[in-house]
């Protein structure tokens, strides 16, 4: 069964890829498919959390519920990118009527993931707490006749978390994000698009390249020739120049 081409990651020839990297559209399309999997492993893991603090009790304090929002508007950032990816792609020069996923989304994913994944880690060792360690060791504890009715009294949760839902659900949120699984991946996650200064290096070097730096910098300049020592120069500002205190007195 053949792949239909469209559905390759990146094809074409090698030669010609490793010659001009760019030209290949590797870091858009790869930028694409790496925010688009953050994207649904941060709902995942909202989920968790937000079902996580009803089983401890605290979802009803404001703290907790600024931690969850936080979380929440961390994955609705990244599936944002991955919309301003698709639905503003750029030309991909070379090629007769091809799109690439927009880069500049795209290096703004790699530079921001990094500083996510870790804010929502802590996020939610802060405020599940103990939540996450307060737990048996394994699932034979509940098959135990002598330790399941100490489960089932002391180790249930809030909110109608019987004990074995309880410990379902932090065991899953504690493999999601601290167990020897879950604890790699915020190394994966601050690692997987490049290292700290690369990632934000080459976001310069592709708005030099693109000329998006020269049009900010022509923004900023053209808000400087505006004013001079004088005031405003620009025919839609007016100069405050009858109410002006400071003016008035230096010139007495």
């Amino acid at each position: 069964m053949l792949v239909p081409w469209e559905n390759i990651f990146i094809y074409g020839d090698v030669e010609k890829i490793n010659a001009f990297f760019p030209a290949s559209g590797f870091i858009p399309r790869f930028t694409l498919h790496g925010c688009t999997r953050l994207a649904v492993k941060l709902e995942f893991i909202s989920g968790l959390f937000a079902k996580a603090v009803e089983a401890t009790g605290a979802k009803d304090f404001r703290g907790v519920q600024t931690a969850v929002g936080e979380v929440i508007a961390w994955a609705n950032l990244f599936k944002g990118i991955t919309d301003g990816m698709v639905h503003n792609p750029i030309p991909w020069d070379g090629t007769d009527g091809y799109n690439l996923p927009n880069i500049f989304s795209g290096l703004s994913y790699r530079v921001f993931a990094p500083m996510a994944y870790g804010r929502i880690k802590e996020l939610i060792e802060r405020h599940v707490a103990s939540g996450l360690i307060y737990l048996p060791g394994s699932a034979l504890d509940f098959e135990s006749p002598a330790v399941r009715p100490y489960l089932d009294r002391f180790v249930r949760g809030s909110n109608g978390y019987a004990a074995i839902d309880r410990v379902k659900l932090l065991k899953l949120l504690w493999d999601a994000i601290g167990s020897e699984f879950g604890g790699r991946h915020e190394l994966y996650e601050t690692n997987y698009a490049g290292n700290y200064e690369n990632i934000r290096i080459e976001t310069m070097l592709t708005a030099q390249a693109t000329g998006q730096l020269d049009a900010m910098k022509a923004f900023a300049e053209e808000c400087m020739s505006e004013y001079n020592l004088e005031g405003w120069t620009a025919s839609d500002l007016v100069n405050p120049a009858d109410v002006n205190v400071l003016k008035t007195v230096a010139a007495m």
